[in-house]
């Protein structure tokens, strides 16, 4: 289960963050997540507070997810006190959650559907 554990609200657009953890004791797929800001689910016109995981990376647990608004390389590393920690982007140069207060929702997805392709089992 990931969820919300810290949000770096800042003024320099290189400091802005939001970090998730994977607080489950399984391995989730960070594919179909969204981090969306009330503002955009009241409609308002907000700062573009939504972002959609298209990450196909699976999170361990314990792990973290380090979502920086500026543009960065996908990558593992490990922080200082040894945590394992996944950084990701937003690809924005313009500031996000600063812009907004309230509150941070993280929704994950439910189900996915995939078309079947057909497959004759007799050759």
């Amino acid at each position: 289960m990931i969820r919300i554990v810290g949000v770096q609200r800042s003024e320099d657009v290189t400091q802005e963050f939001v970090l998730l953890q994977n607080q489950g004791n399984m391995r989730v797929n960070l594919r179909g997540h969204a981090l969306v800001a009330d503002l955009e689910l009241l409609g308002l016109e907000g700062a573009g507070a939504l972002h959609l995981f298209a990450d196909d990376m699976e999170i361990h647990a314990g792990a973290y997810v380090l979502l920086r608004t500026v543009p960065c390389r996908n990558h593992w590393s490990h922080c200082p006190e040894g945590q394992i920690i996944y950084y990701t982007s937003m690809h924005r140069s313009d500031l996000v959650w600063s812009r907004c207060e309230g509150a941070l929702h993280l929704l994950k997805p439910q189900h996915t559907y995939c078309e079947r392709t057909t497959v004759s089992a007799m050759s």
